[in-house]
């Protein structure tokens, strides 16, 4: 492993903003690797995205399992997409998310709470009903700790990738208790469409795609209107709304990668969502928090990938997004504390530090 991949590997936020100036948006990791984001690159990978292979995470593929969705290729691929996107529409789901959330709004303490941790239970709690038909609290939270043991912290998740590398690291038990409740739900939910010899994979990669990176983004776009004077009191509009929301997903993009792509002849280059959305020549002032951006080129913003491998999930996640958002500060004054916000790495996904914490006070 040269020089680059290693930073690349260890310390992947600095080694993307050490990188964020190479005008021509293209870096070598190493032999027949890439790391790309000029737009132009992007745009001419996802419209070719069909005639790519699209390798597995190595940090992912030993929790999601080889059979998730997230790495079939081919008719397979095609296939489950063609199931699992109707059943992902956000407008078939209003009004379960409203339900959820008014409970976990309901339920906030008036102490404060982590941000992150806050909103990762209330996602999680949205895909389980939408996956399961049912709650069920206590086997999300066996997940929910799971996946900490494998990817609350940077050291663990390196030491699980490298030092168990080729192993699967499953629970058994977590396992048998999400396909028993896949297979039991009663109104059949989503679980019940998935073919059997796949079940363990698609339930966990839907549980995890369908609440991880839709919570960062949320406490991140919490984190720029606290950060925002007087943007708060203006969301009452819905325009400003979703461009507040677009705005928090280009300069706080819950995945800092949008997958590998893989050509015929071994040639890997993975598209970085965080340097596209960054680019000084694409955006003036990049680093700076402005909802009143005019619409960018192809290429140069996708937080919700691309191509192929575009989420399926996409329209819940923004309906998630805006109802949580919409309600919290309906009923509740929000602060958060402190200033300094490092991100976050959960495998490439990137989230608010669990420092950062939020107090909602009731409204009057």
């Amino acid at each position: 492993m040269n020089r680059a991949e290693l930073r690349f590997t260890l310390r992947l936020i600095p080694f993307l903003d050490s990188v964020e100036g190479f005008e021509d948006g293209l870096v070598k990791l190493a032999d027949r690797r890439w790391l790309a984001w000029h737009p132009d690159v992007v745009s001419a990978l996802f419209r070719n995205d069909r005639a790519l292979r699209h390798p597995p995470s190595r940090t992912l593929s030993p929790l999601l399992g080889n059979r998730s969705v997230l790495w079939l290729d081919g008719a397979e691929h095609t296939a489950y997409r063609r199931t699992l996107t109707p059943l992902l529409r956000g407008n078939r789901y209003q009004a379960l998310v409203d339900e959820v959330v008014e409970r976990a709004i309901a339920e906030l303490p008036s102490d404060p709470v982590g941000l992150a941790a806050w909103t990762r239970t209330l996602t999680l709690r949205i895909i389980g009903r939408i996956v399961f038909g049912v709650d069920d609290d206590e086997l999300l939270a066996a997940f929910t700790r799971w996946l900490d043991r494998r990817l609350g912290s940077r050291v663990r998740t390196l030491a699980h990738r490298y030092l168990a590398r080729g192993t699967t690291r499953f629970d058994p038990d977590l396992d048998r208790m999400l396909l028993h409740r896949a297979r039991t739900a009663e109104p059949p939910a989503l679980a019940a469409c998935l073919p059997e010899e796949d079940l363990r994979d698609q339930v966990v990669s839907l549980l995890f795609a369908g609440h991880e990176t839709t919570a960062s983004a949320t406490a991140w776009t919490l984190y720029w209107i606290d950060r925002t004077p007087g943007l708060a009191e203006e969301l009452t509009d819905e325009a400003l709304l979703d461009a507040t929301i677009a705005e928090s997903l280009r300069l706080s993009p819950p995945a800092t990668l949008a997958g590998n792509r893989m050509s015929g002849e071994g040639m890997v280059i993975t598209p970085s969502i965080y340097l596209a959305h960054r680019r000084a020549a694409t955006y003036a002032d990049p680093h700076v928090f402005d909802p009143g951006r005019a619409q960018p080129p192809p290429g140069a913003f996708f937080p919700f990938g691309g191509g192929v491998r575009r989420c399926p999930g996409k329209d819940l996640a923004l309906l998630e997004i805006r109802t949580i958002v919409t309600a919290l500060l309906r009923h509740r004054h929000v602060r958060l504390s402190p200033a300094d916000c490092t991100p976050q790495l959960r495998g490439a996904a990137m989230a608010p530090p669990p420092s950062l914490a939020m107090v909602a006070t009731c409204r009057r």
